[in-house]
């Protein structure tokens, strides 16, 4: 197999961090073209640290997300499409991985698929945004790996030319995240996820993160978790010793975890939460943020 990627970045700050590094070092390794997309302008002594491991580097703000990213690297292969057997979409939110991606591409090459991803998420926003979620089964594009038979037709050039800026991150989500699984689908591609658990659950990279690594082999972590995003939803207390051999020393905690309440006690408590649907689980997150904040990381 011949592969390309295009890894989408962005830092606040127009750094390239050593955990991403990291992810291009081992994204090599199953690639033979990495293309660099980030939606800053990096100086210089940024820029040079991504020499010898990417193929090509585009910085440039454009505030059309990920899939802005993934829409300029994706045209600057487009004279050397043929060149390649899959196209790996993959972006910064992640730390990991957690074990070598060779034996990730080693397992998903026995499936029977055209398109592949890490998780799916079978809820999304209507297409009217503003309600609920409902059923709209996608691939989520943290990482995404697209077969020729897909990446070579027009419709799938058109669709990645057709990705502009959106007012909203639910709008990006509805359009190209889940547009995307949605369009390939419907012209009669199969696809296929990594980790297949827990399909009640909308977003199980966040809300049963721990287990999806400890039973399941998730090679990913969420960087969103690390950044204390989501401490209404789970925790990431012990995360120190489920992450295997990944270097500790590459995430960072904005501050100490809150240690208020016993560790077992939170995590029975976020584990219950996380198998309510959505709109029940919201309410009480709303409750956990104004009743009983000591809970939270």
């Amino acid at each position: 197999m011949k592969r390309a990627a295009v890894f989408a970045h962005y830092d606040k700050n127009s750094l390239i961090d050593d955990y991403v590094l990291y992810y291009l070092k081992e994204l090599k390794t199953i690639a033979d073209t990495v293309v660099f997309v980030s939606c800053c302008d990096l100086p210089e002594e940024e820029t040079s640290k991504l020499k010898g491991i990417v193929s090509h580097v585009i910085t440039e703000k454009h505030d059309e997300y990920d899939f802005g990213s993934y829409k300029r690297g994706f045209l600057s292969l487009k004279d050397r499409l043929d060149d390649f057997d899959e196209l790996i979409f993959a972006n910064d939110s992640c730390y990991g991985p957690l074990y070598p991606l060779e034996k990730v591409f080693s397992k998903m090459e026995k499936e029977n698929c055209d398109f592949w991803g890490i998780t799916k998420n079978n809820f999304g926003y209507k297409k009217s945004i503003g309600h609920f979620f409902i059923k709209r089964p996608h691939i989520q594009s943290y990482f995404v790996v697209i077969k020729k038979c897909i990446f070579e037709k027009d419709f799938f050039a058109e669709f990645m030319k057709s990705i502009t800026h959106q007012e909203n991150k639910k709008l990006i989500i509805s359009n190209y995240e889940i547009g995307l699984t949605e369009l390939v689908l419907g012209k009669g591609y199969k696809y296929s996820t990594l980790i297949n658990a827990y399909e009640n659950i909308n977003n199980i990279a966040i809300l049963k993160w721990r287990e999806i690594i400890e039973k399941h082999k998730m090679p990913f972590i969420k960087k969103s978790l690390f950044d204390l995003k989501n401490t209404d939803a789970t925790t990431i207390e012990n995360y120190e010793n489920i992450l295997g051999n990944y270097p500790k020393t590459l995430i960072i905690v904005p501050r100490e975890i809150n240690r208020k309440i016993p560790f077992i006690l939170k995590k029975i408590i976020f584990t219950i939460l996380a198998n309510f649907p959505f709109v029940i689980r919201k309410p009480f997150a709303i409750m956990i943020n104004k009743l009983f904040p000591f809970i939270k990381d």
